[in-house]
């Protein structure tokens, strides 16, 4: 769309002309009649100066009265475009809820671990930033979605337990990954550069295209700031009934117990990958303030907007009207004929 250097911001203002100029007609109308009655009264050479005067004074009115029309809409010129930081941006978590998140290598479980960061985070954001929630293990799936409310994603988080967990044994990173992109989506389409992904995860994948959907991620615009959940010692793995019991513990094909540990590869990667950064479990506290740092840099550089800048001109004809309408009230009252 071809940018205009100058508009009109309220261009309905100029729908009063017609009674302006009915105004004018009338007023010239009353002061012909007035000038003929005058030469009943006043010498010609009287008449002829009245009337000059007047001509000068009616002149001054109209002006000034259009001047004003044109102020009411609002001229103005465009002088350039400046940036300004966003009100609010997206940001998806996407928590791993397969059975390794039971792991107790961090305390309580990594699932509950990973649960405390989420809500902890959330009380830092901003006002104006929207949050959703997609969960993920076998499959992604978009548990809330994006909003301005945080107490909602706070409601559905505390939902999540073990049950939630039976039919999620396995972990593919990148099934969560593609979930949140949808999410921030939508079904318009909408564009999401600019947006975050916060991955809570151990970082295990069972065979999944993480790398191609963290291009994806990349491309598209999206920052994945991931937060390690667990240790590289690791734990054993717990194995659930169909009500969400822990019954013991898996076993791998030798008959020894299955041991979950954290894989960082995976997030340094997908981190990297996407400009983000990786955030270690040894000391909670402080790395979710090292996010919400990180969160607030990045606001600055890359949550912003250009805006068009527009410079106001309806003072300037307000001012010229005033100054129009001064001198036709000065020469009204030095007038010294009779009227």
């Amino acid at each position: 769309m071809k940018m205009h250097l100058f508009e009109f911001a309220r261009p309905q203002a100029f729908l009063v002309i017609p009674v302006w100029l009915l105004a004018i007609a009338a007023v010239a109308w009353g002061m012909k009649q007035k000038r003929k009655r005058l030469t009943f009264w006043l010498s010609a050479e009287e008449v002829s100066h009245w009337w000059r005067r007047m001509r000068v004074q009616m002149f001054l009115f109209g002006t000034a009265t259009f001047l004003l029309t044109v102020a009411l809409a609002q001229p103005r010129y465009f002088s350039g475009k400046v940036t300004v930081p966003v009100q609010g941006v997206d940001i998806i978590f996407c928590l791993d809820i397969s059975h390794s998140m039971l792991c107790e290598d961090v305390k309580p479980s990594r699932l509950e671990f990973a649960q405390t960061i989420i809500a902890n985070l959330m009380k830092r954001l901003q006002p104006g930033d929207r949050v959703g929630l997609v969960v993920f293990g076998g499959s992604g799936f978009p548990l809330c979605p994006l909003t301005h409310d945080h107490s909602i994603v706070y409601t559905y988080l505390t939902l999540l337990s073990p049950s939630v967990m039976v039919y999620n044994p396995t972990t593919y990173i990148a099934e969560g990954l593609t979930a949140s992109l949808k999410l921030l989506r939508g079904k318009q389409k909408r564009e999401i550069r600019g947006s975050v992904i916060v991955l809570l995860t151990d970082g295990e994948d069972q065979g999944s295209v993480w790398k191609q959907v963290a291009s994806e991620c990349a491309k598209a615009g999206v920052t994945v700031f991931a937060f390690a959940i667990g240790t590289e010692k690791g734990a054993p793995v717990p194995e659930l009934t169909e009500t969400g019991i822990v019954k013991g513990y898996k076993r791998d094909a030798q008959g020894k117990i299955a041991v979950s540990k954290l894989t960082l590869e995976t997030l340094q990667y997908i981190a990297r990958r996407t400009g983000g950064k990786v955030y270690l479990p040894e000391n909670s506290q402080r790395e979710v303030e090292a996010l919400v740092r990180d969160l607030n840099s990045y606001r600055q550089r890359v949550w912003t907007r250009q805006v068009e800048q527009w410079r106001e001109l309806f003072p300037l004809f307000v001012f010229l009207s005033a100054l129009l309408l001064l001198g036709e009230t000065w020469l009204t009252r030095s007038s010294k004929i009779y009227k």
